[in-house]
């Protein structure tokens, strides 16, 4: 018993540390992020921004489902070899939406708005760049590279912030802002690929048969089935809110949303989203469902003192900070941001349990779930938009929604966790049984 005890207070040590570690490096890189938005609102202006964040919401949406959501499938298979596969199909499946993305754009081009025609070319470049970085990231976890995984966490939003400023100063153009992010894709793959696949790994994804792949694919077609629709769900949850405030409301609003998202959503992102990684990590090595239970909690409490708290903070003090900070033309931007604190510090403990449904290969209950939550994001933006309700107005009620999906979210999950099954011992085991 005494074993046991201290067993278990070992593992959880570690896994604070790991977590505090992640955390850390993910919130040095949103400071950094954060830091260089006074420049940059000096730099470009609202409608500079609102074009960046109608490319990002895009590329996010896209990136998303860019590997069909095979990368995914990493942390469940069995071994180093399987992996490996699973690899190249996510790899092979980029290639195939990029091109048909590629394809679509070149084809649509002509209706497209004209200071938006751009982005037709720059979009499929950054959706493969983000289908990618996923899938090293998959790797990452199912590894434990979670030093490697942190950096990366690191690497992105700090060198983004770097590149936007330099660009900025150089002034090379209306797309600097997407080509710095572009950029920053390729730094964070080159890192990540250089860290964890050896020259024999990429040896040996080369020569993976076509017959092994369409047998991944076969074998592991609930990922693309109905991971697919829930990942695009979920993040259009997050990124069409953008799209279609530029397109309600002008791309100058849409701005002023993506500086309060990267602002609020941004401690989400980078902050949260590792909690959710660690929690991964720790189901890949076949814990029982209490420990996961008692896991789930523990991240739950973090979530609340690192992030859902303090953005509640910001939300009810930006609008009166936020001038000063970034000056008159700004102003928007802070009523924007006391709204999305509301959604944001739901989706904070939200976050960090999102993949277990995932790991119970419960996928179809995380789809619905994801298309409820948003039906209420999206039914309070488009009704109050046709009512001719005012646009501030509208995105508070919509944030309010969102904090509802999350909810239940949080729900879903602690129902899984808490289910039947205590005493099977393995990820995999709890995968194949539920």
């Amino acid at each position: 018993m005494t074993a046991k005890a201290a067993t278990g207070r070992t593992r959880t040590g570690a896994l604070v540390r790991a977590a505090a570690g992640v955390s850390a490096l993910a919130l040095t890189g949103q400071l950094t992020l954060v830091a260089a938005i006074p420049v940059l609102t000096r730099l470009y202006s609202p409608e500079d921004f609102g074009i960046f964040t109608i490319y990002l919401s895009i590329v996010n949406i896209l990136g998303a489902i860019a590997g069909l959501r095979f990368s995914t499938s990493l942390y469940v298979v069995e071994d180093k070899a399987q992996a490996l596969v699973a690899l190249k199909l996510t790899l092979v499946a980029i290639c195939a939406t990029t091109s048909i993305v590629l394809a679509a754009g070149y084809l649509l081009s002509p209706v497209i708005p004209e200071r938006l025609q751009h982005l037709a070319y720059l979009v499929p470049v950054g959706m493969a760049g983000i289908g990618v970085a996923d899938a090293m990231n998959c790797w990452c976890l199912r590894f434990n590279h979670m030093r490697d995984f942190g950096m990366g966490r690191l690497i992105l939003p700090a060198s983004m912030a770097l590149l936007q400023v330099g660009f900025g100063l150089a002034r090379l153009g209306d797309d600097a802002m997407v080509q710095a992010h572009i950029l920053s894709q390729a730094v964070l793959i080159a890192f990540l690929c250089g860290r964890l696949l050896k020259p024999d790994d990429i040896r040996r994804i080369m020569q993976t048969s076509w017959a092994s792949i369409a047998a991944m694919a076969r074998r592991e077609y609930k990922f693309p089935l109905f991971e697919l629709p829930s990942a695009l769900a979920g993040f259009a949850i997050i990124n069409l809110p953008a799209i279609f405030i530029g397109s309600l409301f002008g791309t100058a609003f849409a701005g002023h949303f993506g500086v309060a998202a990267r602002l609020v959503t941004g401690p989400v992102t980078l902050i949260a989203l590792p909690l959710s990684n660690v929690f991964v990590a720790e189901a890949s090595k076949g814990l029982d469902r209490q420990h996961l239970l008692g896991t789930a909690f523990g991240l739950l409490v973090v979530a609340t003192g690192l992030i859902a708290l303090p953005v509640l903070g910001v939300g009810f003090v930006s609008p009166y900070v936020v001038v000063p900070l970034l000056g008159p033309s700004w102003m928007p931007t802070g009523q924007i941001m006391a709204a999305l604190a509301i959604m944001c510090a739901a989706q904070s403990l939200s976050t960090p349990i999102q993949e277990v449904p995932t790991l119970f290969r419960r996928q179809e209950l995380r789809l619905l779930v994801d298309l409820v939550r948003a039906l209420f994001v999206f039914a309070p933006l488009l009704i109050g938009a046709h009512l001719g309700h005012d646009p501030l107005q509208v995105i508070f009620v919509m944030a309010a929604g969102g904090a509802t999906g999350y909810a239940l979210g949080i729900a879903v999950a602690l129902h899984l966790l808490n289910g039947p099954g205590g005493a099977q011992r393995s990820a995999t085991g709890i995968n194949r049984r539920v």
